[in-house]
């Protein structure tokens, strides 16, 4: 069974092409600040790339924390969900695009409200699994965003060094 999650999860990442980095590449690079939203898993997912984006230098939250500051015109809401039609999400979205912020989808779903209310996408192709509910789309999208990182790191000439500087020392 180890054998066939792993290969669909490898599966589900190679069909992310370069396209999709490059997107989120230049939407990073156009925005002020990167806000992160996801409900349930795809929750967990937004804040591990969140935390990324911080190891970067790049200035970045997760939506709804208490601590997050208002989104505002110039700044990027990336969506994260695999079914594209959590209210929630939706609600976020029309209240950043209502305060002139982007919003950049992650998605399972290509005929989705989500995807029809974002200023870009990224899909996923990630819905044939032997798995339970989203795993693999989870799974993939966190692979496909920890590639990023990597991409993005080099892309700006950051080093690891400068990376664990922004690391946080209270754990």
């Amino acid at each position: 069974m180890e054998d066939k999650i792993l290969k669909e999860i490898t599966e589900a990442v190679e069909k992310i092409g370069e396209k999709e980095y490059k997107l989120l590449i230049s939407t990073l690079k156009k925005a002020k600040r990167v806000f992160v939203a996801g409900k349930g898993r795809s929750g967990f997912i937004g804040r591990c790339f969140a935390i990324r984006l911080r190891h970067l230098g790049v200035e970045g939250y997760v939506a709804e924390e208490t601590i997050c500051p208002p989104i505002k015109k110039g700044d990027l809401l990336i969506a994260i969900s695999s079914s594209g039609n959590k209210k929630t999400i939706l609600e976020l979205i029309e209240t950043a695009k209502k305060l002139g912020a982007k919003v950049l989808a992650i998605t399972l779903e290509k005929n989705s409200p989500l995807k029809e209310i974002s200023d870009y996408t990224i899909l996923i192709d990630a819905k044939k699994s032997i798995q339970f509910g989203g795993s693999l789309f989870e799974q993939a999208t966190l692979i496909f965003l920890d590639i990023f990182v990597e991409k993005f790191r080099k892309y700006k000439g950051i080093s690891h060094r400068d990376m664990k500087k922004r690391h946080t020392n209270l754990e």
